[in-house]
C-alpha cells in the first residue's frame, strides 16, 4: 500500500471520547424469550385469533371438519413461523460469533492493534488478507481489494471492493489490501 493514509485515523483521545459516547462496538444482544413463549406467540397474534374464532364458529354451525381443518392451519402455521424465528435468532448468534477479536487501526498516526470492541465511528481500519471485518465502514483506499460476503449474502465468489464502496461486519478479505473509515458500530 502507498505511504500515509488518505484519512488520518483518529488520535486516542479522540477514540476514547467515542467510545465514552458511543460504546463498545458490540451486536445487541437481543432479549431473551422462552421458546415456548415465542411459540404461544405465533399461535395467539391477531390473524391466528381470527382464525380460532372462525374454527370455533364453523363448529358451532354443524361443521366440525371445516373447524378442525382450519385449527390444523394454525397450528401448522404457527410451528413453520416458530421454526423460522428460533432459526433466524441462531443464525444471529452464530454472525456474531463471527466478529472479529482485534482489528489493526491508525490512532495518532501509527498502525496499532486494538480490541475489535473498542472501535469506533472514524476509525481507519487496516484491511488486509485473512482479516475478518469488525465493523461497517466505507473503503477510503483499495488495491485489488476482494471480499467474501458469503455470511451475509451466500455469494460464493469473492467480490471486488473499490474506493468509496461500503463493507459490511462479518465478511473477510480474501485478497489485496485496503483502508476502511468505520461508519457504524455494534
Amino acid at each position: 500500500m502507498g505511504e500515509g493514509p488518505s484519512v488520518p485515523g483518529l488520535t486516542a483521545v479522540q477514540a476514547a471520547e467515542r467510545l465514552k459516547a458511543e460504546g463498545p462496538n458490540r451486536l445487541p444482544k437481543a432479549k431473551s424469550v422462552s421458546p415456548w413463549r415465542q411459540l404461544l406467540a405465533q399461535m395467539t397474534h391477531f390473524f391466528a385469533a381470527m382464525l380460532w374464532v372462525a374454527g370455533g364458529l364453523a363448529i358451532v354451525a354443524g361443521m366440525p371438519q371445516l373447524g378442525f381443518a382450519i385449527f390444523m392451519v394454525i397450528v401448522v402455521n404457527g410451528l413453520f413461523a416458530f421454526t423460522q424465528e428460533y432459526r433466524a435468532e441462531r443464525a444471529s448468534e452464530a454472525l456474531r460469533d463471527l466478529l472479529p477479536r482485534q482489528a489493526s487501526v491508525v490512532r495518532d498516526g501509527l498502525p496499532v492493534t486494538v480490541d475489535a470492541a473498542e472501535l469506533v465511528r472514524g476509525d481507519l481500519v487496516i484491511l488486509r488478507p485473512g482479516d475478518r471485518i469488525s465493523a461497517d465502514m466505507t473503503v477510503v483506499e483499495a488495491h485489488s481489494l476482494l471480499l467474501d460476503l458469503s455470511t451475509l449474502t451466500g455469494e460464493s465468489e469473492p467480490q471486488a471492493v473499490s474506493t468509496d464502496d461500503t463493507i459490511w461486519a462479518g465478511t473477510f478479505v480474501v485478497e489485496g489490501e485496503g483502508r476502511g473509515v468505520v461508519t457504524h458500530t455494534g
